[in-house]
C-alpha cells in the first residue's frame, strides 16, 4: 500500500521542468569505502528464482518493484548471474528514472528504494564498475535531496518514520561526516507519537507494529555502525549518536516484547487486526533482533492484551485498551475493535482456539465485514450485535477495565471486562480466566452485569470458540465436546456449565486465505438478566490422559 502524499497541479509541472532537474542536480560524491552496515534480512530465494529466469522487474510497474525489495529475493536465491541481473535491473531503473516522477518518486516508495539500495551495496555494488557506481551513487544523492523536501507532507507518522530511516541511512552511506543527529531527534519525536507505554503500536496492529520495528532494527544498524567512523567519542556529532541510538533501542525492546506476546509457539500471530498481512517469516526475522528473545509481555496495559503461559500452552486474550489507550488509538486512525475479549489457545504446536482473523482492503467488502465481527471472535456476542461499531463513521467502541493478571492459587488467573455492550443492553462483559500450572487444564467464565442504565433487554448471549481447521470436535448426548488433534497428540475435553452447548460450520482466514472449520458455541437466554443483575457462563477445558 503507497501511503498517502499529494501534490498541487503546479507542484507536479514544476518537477517536470528542467528547472527542478537542474536544482536537484548533486556534486559529485566518491565511492563509500567507510560503509560498513550490514543489511538485517534475509530474502527469498523461491521468489528471486523467476527474476533470474527472465522475469524482469521493469516489466511490472507496480509499487512493490520500484520499492527494490526483491533484491534481497535475488541475493538469496544466490549466484553471479543473480548479482549481474540484480545490478543491470537496477541501473535500468536509474536510467529510465532519471527525471522526478509522482508515482516512482513517491517519498513513501523512494525511502524503502534508497534504503535497499544503501543496505545491499554490498552484494550488488562494490563489484560494479566505477561508472556504474558513480551512476548509482548519483542518483541516490538526488533522491535523497528529494526525499528531504517531501518527508514531512506524508499523511501517515509511520510513513514518516520511514522516510526519516530513509534519509538517515543514505545520508550515512554517501557522507561519512554527514550529521544524522537533527534527522535522529526528529525521528524520535515521531515514535513518541507512535508507540504506547506498554511497547505497543498505538494501531494495536501487529501488521504495523511489526513494520515500525523493522525501520528502527535498521535505522539501529546503520547509526550503530557509523559510530566507528564519525569521530572521537564525547564529540557533539557523536553524543547526539548515542542519545538518538539509546531512545530507539529502548522502543526496540520493549516493542519486541509486546511483539512476542502474540506468537504461539509454532510461530504464528494471534489472529487480531493486522495479523493477515504480517509476513511470518519476516516477523520471526524482526523478532529475533528485538531484545533478549527470552523477553515477552505478560500484560500489555495500554493496548489491553493479556499472555498466560504455563508448560507448552499460551493463553493470549485481547483484553480491550482502556480508555486511554482507546483515545489515542483511535486518534492515529485505528478502526474499531469488535473482538474485545476474544481468546486464543494453544498447546506446543497445536493450535486450538482460534479466531477467525480480520482482514484488510476493499477486495470482498462483505467477507472483511463478517470476519470482523465480534461472532468471527472466540468471545461472548449479545443478540448478534458487535461490541462495537465498525461500520465506517462508527461511535461506539469498547474499553477495557479492571484487567489484571498473575498468579493465583494452583496457576494463572486473568480478569478483565469492556463496556461495549453498556450503551446498546446497559450491560457489561467480564472474563475471567485461569490456567493451572503445566498448562492441561484451562476453565473460563463469561459473566454479564446489569449497570441499571436504559437500553435493549438481551434475549440471547453466545460464546464462541472457534477452532482450528485441524482440529476435529465430537459433540456428546451429554454436551461435551472431545476435541482430536493431529497425529497422535493427546485429545482435550470441551465442557460447559449453564448453557446450551452446539458445535457449528465456521470459517477463518488461513495462509491461502478461507478455510473451512467448526465451532464450538455456548447459548443461554437473558430476558431476564436485569430481575438478577448479573447472569455467567463457565467453561472448561481439559487434556485427556492417554490410556
Amino acid at each position: 500500500m503507497t501511503e498517502a502524499w499529494s501534490l498541487t497541479y503546479l507542484q507536479r509541472l514544476y518537477r517536470r521542468s528542467a528547472i527542478f532537474d537542474w536544482r536537484m542536480r548533486q556534486q559529485p560524491r566518491p565511492t563509500p569505502t567507510h560503509w560498513k552496515a550490514r543489511d538485517p534480512w534475509r530474502g527469498k530465494a523461491n521468489l528471486g528464482q523467476p527474476l533470474v529466469s527472465g522475469d524482469h522487474p521493469l516489466e511490472h510497474d507496480g509499487p512493490d518493484w520500484h520499492r527494490f525489495r526483491w533484491l534481497r529475493d535475488m541475493r538469496e536465491f544466490g549466484g553471479s548471474q543473480a548479482r549481474t541481473i540484480s545490478r543491470r535491473v537496477v541501473m535500468d531503473w536509474v536510467i529510465r528514472n532519471s527525471r522526478w516522477s509522482n508515482a516512482h518518486w513517491h517519498p513513501d516508495i523512494m525511502a524503502d528504494r534508497l534504503k535497499t539500495m544503501v543496505l545491499l551495496w554490498g552484494w550488488y555494488g562494490e563489484s560494479a564498475s566505477l561508472s556504474q557506481q558513480q551512476s548509482l551513487i548519483a542518483s541516490m544523492a538526488v533522491q535523497l535531496h528529494c526525499l528531504e523536501k517531501d518527508w514531512d507532507g506524508l499523511a501517515s507518522a509511520d510513513a514518516r518514520v520511514n522516510a526519516l530511516s530513509g534519509i538517515i541511512l543514505t545520508s550515512l552511506f554517501l557522507d561519512p561526516d554527514a550529521d544524522a543527529g537533527t534527522h535522529a531527534a526528529t525521528l524520535g519525536e515521531e515514535i513518541s507519537n507512535l508507540v504506547l507505554g506498554d511497547g505497543c503500536h498505538v494501531s494495536r496492529r501487529p501488521d504495523q507494529h511489526l513494520g515500525l520495528l523493522q525501520m528502527l532494527i535498521e535505522t539501529r544498524g546503520a547509526m550503530t555502525a557509523s559510530l566507528g567512523w564519525i569521530g572521537e567519542a564525547g564529540t557533539a556529532h557523536h553524543k547526539s549518536i548515542e542519545d538518538s541510538l539509546s531512545l530507539i533501542e529502548d522502543t526496540i525492546i520493549r516493542m519486541g516484547s509486546v511483539g512476542r506476546m502474540w506468537r504461539h509457539v509454532d510461530g504464528t500471530l494471534m489472529a487480531i487486526r493486522g495479523s493477515a498481512s504480517a509476513d511470518l517469516d519476516m516477523a520471526e526475522q524482526i523478532l529475533a533482533q528485538a531484545g533478549p528473545e527470552g523477553k515477552v509481555t505478560h500484560h500489555a496495559a495500554d493496548s489491553g492484551f493479556i499472555r498466560i503461559a504455563s508448560g507448552r500452552s499460551v493463553l493470549m486474550m485481547n483484553a480491550a485498551p482502556p480508555s486511554w489507550g482507546a483515545s489515542k488509538s483511535l486518534a492515529w486512525g485505528a478502526d474499531h475493535d469488535a473482538g474485545a475479549l476474544a481468546i486464543e489457545f494453544s498447546n506446543g504446536q497445536n493450535r486450538i482456539i482460534i479466531n477467525a482473523g480480520p482482514i484488510d482492503g476493499d477486495d470482498n467488502p462483505a467477507l472483511r465485514q463478517a470476519l470482523a465481527s465480534t461472532a468471527a471472535h472466540s468471545t461472548l456476542t449479545l443478540d448478534d450485535t458487535n461490541s462495537a461499531d465498525i461500520s465506517d463513521g462508527g461511535s461506539r467502541q469498547a474499553q477495557g477495565s479492571e484487567t489484571e493478571s498473575g498468579p493465583a492459587e494452583g496457576g494463572t488467573l486473568a480478569v478483565a471486562s469492556h463496556d461495549g455492550y453498556e450503551p446498546t443492553h446497559a450491560l457489561t462483559h467480564t472474563r475471567r480466566i485461569f490456567l493451572a500450572t503445566g498448562g492441561y487444564d484451562l476453565r473460563g467464565e463469561d459473566q454479564l452485569t446489569y449497570t441499571g442504565g436504559p437500553g435493549s433487554i438481551p434475549t440471547e448471549a453466545v460464546v464462541r470458540f472457534h477452532l482450528h481447521p485441524k482440529i476435529t470436535p465430537i459433540l456428546s448426548l451429554k454436551g461435551d465436546v472431545t476435541l482430536r488433534l493431529p497425529g497422535s497428540a493427546a485429545p482435550w475435553a470441551f465442557r460447559s456449565d449453564g448453557a446450551r452447548v452446539s458445535v457449528e460450520d465456521s470459517i477463518i482466514m488461513g495462509p491461502e486465505g478461507v478455510e473451512k472449520t467448526r465451532a464450538i458455541t455456548l447459548t443461554v437466554e437473558t430476558a431476564t438478566i436485569r430481575q438478577h443483575g448479573e447472569q455467567s457462563i463457565r467453561w472448561g477445558l481439559r487434556r485427556v490422559a492417554k490410556k
